[in-house]
């Protein structure tokens, strides 16, 4: 029994896929680049978060005072042990932390309450929160000057 087997894709069918993924590609495109600042965003907020709990376990180990700092307009923020800048880290491109500020951790677990507000490129705004009993959480306000 002899099969007239047919490998592969002829060029016609190759140029009609690489077609239609092109035209995907272009629909799909915009409604991603829209949603890149928010997902930068939300990242930066659980960043700032993930780093706040940080600190405040490392106080309680090595029961010292660490601070976290942060200035308005900058894209970076610097954890600190008194005056002795322990590290500096960056925010994803086009975040901002919109009002400067500290927020300081005592080897008890407790913090000096405050709050980071960070925007992004398309003028959303998130804000990570903690209170004085050293919880940390993350918000979003109705609008960029009020808290929530």
């Amino acid at each position: 029994m002899v099969f007239n087997a047919r490998h592969g894709f002829s060029v016609l069918e190759l140029v009609v896929a690489l077609a239609l993924v092109g035209i995907l590609a272009a629909i799909a495109l915009p409604g991603w680049s829209r949603l890149l600042p928010s997902y930068q965003l939300d990242s930066s907020a659980r960043q700032i978060q993930s780093e706040l709990h940080y600190i405040k376990m490392r106080a309680a180990a090595e029961n010292a005072g660490l601070q976290l700092a942060y200035l308005a307009g900058s894209s970076q923020y610097i954890i600190q042990a008194d005056t002795e800048i322990l590290a500096t880290k960056p925010l994803p491109e086009g975040i901002v932390i919109t009002k400067a500020g500290t927020i300081s951790f005592s080897p008890r677990g407790t913090a000096g309450a405050n709050r980071v507000r960070l925007r992004n490129s398309a003028g959303l705004c998130k804000q990570v929160v903690v209170s004085a009993t050293g919880r940390v959480r993350v918000c979003k306000p109705n609008d960029c000057s009020g808290d929530c």
